[in-house]
Order: structure tokens, then C-alpha cells, then sequence
């Protein structure tokens, strides 16, 4: 009886252990403010001792608190051909603690890594689709990887993205001491996170990070979480040894493993291109001629082999089949460009909207997108190989503002590609109104958009009429109904402009107060973004992108009606920018509007927030002048 009782005992301490484990109750209170999940515990294993072989062992306890901390339980994992999925399980846990579902590998979907763009493409996910039938739940991981790549080592974050907390996350490295990976640490500042380098091993650790809130006009949020990144100077790919010790010694490895013997060209095109160019003066118009012909010659089409989806597929194969990924088209302009002595650049980035630098301490694989600089003068021409719009030279906020690695016969360098400034992003609007005793209002609206502001539009050239239609309702949806007369679209390649002609009809504008009437002048350009307002701003602000509208409107006021007053003018000036509005009478019947916005790029500290919202604020409610129309 004694012993069974003892027995008893035993399995229900074990019961309440395990139970006790992953009991939401066991969550510091601190980590559930603005919380939608919390890391409850992460840890991973990564053994390097082999540089040609790499074995991690994972394993991650997620305990999501409602639909939104959904997207972070990591359920999936990501394997080709060189890699072996040894073990891959998912427990879930109620609220308690008690295990309530197991799925084993035969349970998950295995399914093609395939983005929707890519015709060939070898990787492959392995994932749980897991609805879940309450919250809180607890969603435990685990897995066991082994791949012949070395190259790419997994990085350390801590914090799984905005509004996700982290009660204990451990990172582990077991290296070769002959071959000890370098690491990059970036915003460790301020988080309880603890690094300890021992003889072959690598130890990180991270607890009770408190959520962090996304907050409007921040800047990315891998420049606000905590991360250690790692690479080895020796490294294997797909079979090939590589080194990367320096960006020198990384380029240089790019140029004879991946770039040396793809750059073949048929006979009969590097005559075609030869006889191209032959009558032009310069390297930068002969370029402009070969940009064109690519433009007009092969597609994007994304294609993920090659060493490790890093090597271009053959210059030939491109001619022959007129199309490729990012890899491809550059190298194949650059195959080119070579055909007719023209210099220039093999270049890899980090690509998008949200601006992400090439460490440039830090020599590793990075990146997620090929381009090409051409040498122009002591600047870098940059061109994108995978559009056929873009004109030659021009590269938008895809590619611009940030750190990238040129490949040059001296090895990798690390150069800045263009920064557009707040004079080049030029929206100029000139507009003709007719005010109309039955309160509609015509307009002639002319718009000529440059730079940054340019890359938003010029594509709108290649819109249907409906899709015209629904985008303009979108941009000016202020606006209580319109009708477009006439459009005219025109995209200046060359000079890099897009031009936009509207007729616009717009019945019932003028807002009647008795016999008389309300006229709100700017129409085509009011300003609705007000940013978000926080009590206590913690992060950053950061403006992306500097621009200036001007806006010149000419007002013809409606038969039998005079103006009452003329608003008053006024001006804003400060660090953000500046914004003024002017009103003149011309003559007994018109009045000219004039507006100038300009806005500066840039990053503040979180206390200027407030004034740069104000400053938004006093725009959006003076964009709304109105003047009054007696009737006489």
C-alpha cells in the first residue's frame, strides 16, 4: 500500500510539473502588457564543429494569447536538397499546462517553397495548420536539421516581432576553434541578454523581455530588436568551399565560384550590341542603348538554382530563352556591357521599401536581391536588370538610400547607392477651376510628378480606364463623388517625368450656407495623414522619404457671386520641413492659390514625435480652408 501511494505521489508531482510548465499563470505580468504572444522558451543548438556540415537542434514554446500572436509559433521548417529533416514534432498545451494535441512528421503538410514568380525553385516547408479552438495556448516546436551548408548561419532574435514578449530564449554555438564564427551584435542595448564566449562554444542568452509596441513612423523593426548574427570565414555551399574573411576575400570567392564562367554571350548578339552602340559617343549613352534593348528583349522570371540560389544561371541561356531571375538579367547586362568594353558592377542588396543595409563589418551572405552599377565618373550608375519600365539610371525606393556589395576586379566593396533628396521628389500640380452656380465645379488638373514621386505613379500609365478610375477615387476619396472627362497619361522615360491631364467634373463641391456658398480651395491635395498620437513615444521617428509639392490653382468664381474676405496667408517653418499657403485676387472674378509643402527625411529622437504630429496636424486643418461666396 506504502509503495503504491509513494508511486501515486510520484506521478502526480510529475502531473503537476509537466502541468505547471506551460500554465499561462506562470507568465511575469510585465510580459502580457501589449503582449499578443510570448517566447515562453527557446532554444537552439547549432553545431558547427564540421565546416562542412551543420546540425541544429530546435526547439520553441510560444504561448499565444489571441488570433494575432497566431503568426508567431514558428510551426514550420524549411529544407532542399541538402538538408535532412531528422525530427520535427508540435505539442499543444492549454492554458493550464495540459498537453492536448501531438502532431508527429507524418502529420505535417509538406509543401513547395514556391513565391508565385519562381518557374524552378527546390525548397520545401514542412508545416502544421493548426486552428486553434481557445486562448490562451501554448504551441511547442521542435526539430532536428542537418545540411552540408555552412555558409549561412541562423541568427539569434530573441524577440519574434512587435508586440511579442520573451520569457527565456538560449542560442548555442559549438564551433571548430580553427574556425570560430564571427558574430554582429546590433541593438543588445537595454535588454536583459547575456553572451559568453567559452572554448567552443558560443552561449547567448535573453529573459523577460517585455514586449515591444509597434509605434507609427518608426524605423524598421530590425533596427529596434535585439540580434547577434554569425558567419564563418570558411564556409561550405552546396559542395563549394568559400571564404569570406573580409569583403574583399568574399568578393573575390563571388567572382571565381559564382560569377567567372556564366558570363558567355553567342557570336551574333555581341555583334547586335556591338553595331548598337557604334555610333554613340559614350560609355553612359551606349549603356543607355544596351538598357533599352534589355528592357525589350527578356522578362523577370525568379529561377532558385545555382549554388544555393546565389549563382546566375549562363548569359546564353538568358539570350536563348529571354528570361531570368534578379542573377541572371544582371549578369546577362553585365555579359553585355562587357561585349562592348563597358565597365561595371555585380552588386548585391537588401531590397524593398524598408531600408536594410549590407553590414559593412560583417562579411557574410547577406542580401535578397541582384542589381548592377555601372562606373560613371566617380559615381555609380544603377540600374535595375529585372524591370522593363524603370528608365535607364533611375532606381526608385526599391534600391535606393542604403549600403550594398559591388563585385570589382580588386574584390567585394561596400558602396551606398543613390539617396534621393527632398528637390528631387517633385510633385508640381497646376489646376484651372470653374466655380458653378449649381454648386458643381470643373477643373483642368495638370500634375508632374520627379524623382521618388515619380517611381509611385509612372506604372499608372499601363492602368485600364476602370482601374484609372478606382485608384484616383482611392487617392482623392475626400472628395463626395467625381467624374473624369478626360485623361491623359504620359511617362517622359528620358527626363524621368510623369505627367497626368484630368478633366474633372465634381457636382455638388460648394457647400450652401443660406443663398451663399462654402469653397474648400484645395482640392486635389489635402493633406489626411495625421500620425497616430501615443502618450509616451518610445521609439524613433523616422521620415522616409523628403519631397515637396507645390500646387498653383487658378479659380474662377461662379457668375452673380463676390468674394466675402480673403483668407489670411501663412507659413510654417521647421527641422521637418516647411508648408505655406498664399491667396491673391487677380481680378474681379478669380483668385490664385499657390501651396508648398516640403517635408525632410530623417530620423529624430522620440520626444520631437509630438512636434512633428503637431506640425501634420496644423497642415491637414489648413488644408481645409475655405472661403465664402456672397450672393449678390
Amino acid at each position: 500500500m506504502s509503495k503504491f501511494f509513494t508511486l501515486l505521489c510520484i506521478a502526480v508531482y510529475g502531473f503537476a510539473n509537466a502541468q505547471a510548465r506551460y500554465s499561462v499563470e506562470t507568465i511575469p505580468a510585465a510580459l502580457l502588457v501589449n503582449a499578443n504572444s510570448v517566447l515562453f522558451d527557446e532554444l537552439t543548438e547549432i553545431d558547427i564543429t564540421n565546416d562542412a556540415k551543420m546540425i541544429r537542434n530546435y526547439s520553441r514554446a510560444t504561448t499565444v494569447l489571441n488570433k494575432y500572436g497566431d503568426r508567431y509559433t514558428g510551426s514550420y521548417i524549411s529544407y532542399d536538397n541538402e538538408t535532412k529533416v531528422k525530427n520535427v514534432e508540435v505539442y499543444i498545451y492549454n492554458s493550464d499546462g495540459f498537453e492536448i494535441e501531438h502532431f508527429k512528421e507524418r502529420d505535417f503538410k509538406d509543401v513547395s517553397a514556391a513565391d508565385g514568380f519562381s518557374i524552378y525553385k527546390d525548397d520545401r516547408i514542412l508545416y502544421i495548420d493548426y486552428t486553434p479552438t481557445a486562448y490562451p495556448y501554448t504551441l511547442v516546436f521542435k526539430s532536428e536539421i542537418e545540411t552540408s551548408d555552412t555558409a549561412f548561419l541562423y541568427p539569434w532574435y530573441p524577440v519574434k516581432g512587435y508586440a511579442s514578449s520573451t520569457k527565456n530564449s538560449v542560442f548555442k554555438i559549438q564551433y571548430n576553434p580553427d574556425n570560430k564564427p564571427k558574430k554582429n551584435e546590433e541593438n543588445l542595448e537595454g535588454f536583459n541578454i547575456t553572451y559568453s564566449d567559452n572554448p567552443q562554444e558560443i552561449i547567448c542568452s535573453a529573459t523577460e523581455i517585455k514586449a515591444i509596441k509597434y509605434e507609427d513612423l518608426s524605423p524598421g523593426f530590425k533596427n529596434l530588436a535585439p540580434h547577434i548574427s554569425f558567419a564563418l570565414n570558411d564556409f561550405y555551399l552546396k559542395g563549394v568551399r568559400g571564404n569570406g574573411k573580409n569583403w574583399t576575400d568574399f568578393g573575390n570567392w563571388m567572382q571565381s565560384n559564382l560569377l567567372s564562367d556564366v558570363d558567355d554571350l553567342p557570336l551574333s548578339t555581341i555583334n547586335t550590341v556591338k553595331t548598337l552602340v557604334r555610333d554613340e559617343p559614350t560609355n553612359a549613352a551606349k549603356a543607355r542603348k544596351i538598357y533599352e534593348y534589355l528592357q525589350n528583349k527578356v522578362r523577370y522570371i525568379s529561377i532558385q538554382i545555382g549554388i544555393g540560389g546565389w549563382k546566375p544561371m549562363l548569359a546564353s541561356e538568358v539570350d536563348k530563352l529571354g528570361y531570368g531571375d534578379c542573377k541572371a538579367l544582371t549578369n546577362y547586362t553585365k555579359a553585355l556591357l562587357d561585349a562592348v568594353g563597358i565597365p561595371s558592377y555585380y552588386t548585391v542588396l537588401y531590397a524593398g521599401s524598408e531600408e536594410m543595409d549590407i553590414s559593412k563589418d560583417f562579411s557574410s551572405l547577406q542580401g535578397n536581391h541582384v542589381m548592377l552599377g555601372i562606373p560613371d565618373n566617380g559615381d555609380i550608375s544603377w540600374l535595375e536588370c529585372t524591370s522593363q519600365d524603370l528608365p535607364y539610371g533611375f532606381i526608385g525606393n526599391f534600391t535606393d538610400d542604403r549600403d550594398v556589395l559591388i563585385i570589382t576586379p580588386e574584390g567585394g566593396k561596400i558602396t551606398h547607392t543613390k539617396k534621393y533628396d527632398f528637390n528631387e521628389n517633385l510633385q508640381t500640380n497646376t489646376i484651372e477651376v470653374q466655380l458653378n452656380g449649381d454648386r458643381s465645379v470643373n477643373t483642368n488638373f495638370t500634375s508632374i510628378s520627379e524623382g521618388l514621386q515619380y517611381d509611385d505613379k509612372f506604372l499608372n500609365t499601363k492602368k485600364t480606364e476602370q482601374e484609372l478610375e478606382s485608384l484616383l477615387k482611392n487617392r482623392w476619396s475626400y472628395i463626395n463623388g467625381f467624374k473624369i472627362k478626360e485623361s491623359k497619361l504620359s511617362n517622359d522615360r528620358k527626363n524621368v517625368k510623369y505627367k497626368e491631364e484630368l478633366k474633372i467634373d465634381i457636382p455638388g463641391y460648394l457647400t450652401p450656407v443660406g443663398d451663399d456658398f462654402l469653397f474648400c480651395v484645395n482640392i486635389f491635395n489635402q493633406s489626411q495623414n495625421i500620425p497616430e498620437r501615443y502618450k509616451s513615444r518610445k521609439h524613433n521617428l523616422y521620415i522616409s522619404e523628403g519631397f515637396i509639392d507645390t500646387d498653383n490653382v487658378e479659380i474662377n468664381l461662379p457668375d452673380g457671386y463676390v468674394l466675402d474676405s480673403m483668407p489670411e496667408d501663412q507659413t510654417i517653418e521647421n527641422k521637418f520641413g516647411s508648408y505655406s499657403i498664399q491667396f491673391k485676387k487677380t481680378s474681379e472674378n478669380k483668385i490664385n492659390y499657390t501651396r508648398n509643402l516640403l517635408i525632410k527625411k530623417g530620423t529624430f529622437p522620440p520626444e520631437e514625435y509630438k512636434n512633428y504630429r503637431n506640425f501634420r496636424r496644423k497642415i491637414a486643418k489648413l488644408d481645409k480652408t475655405k472661403i465664402l461666396l456672397l450672393k449678390e
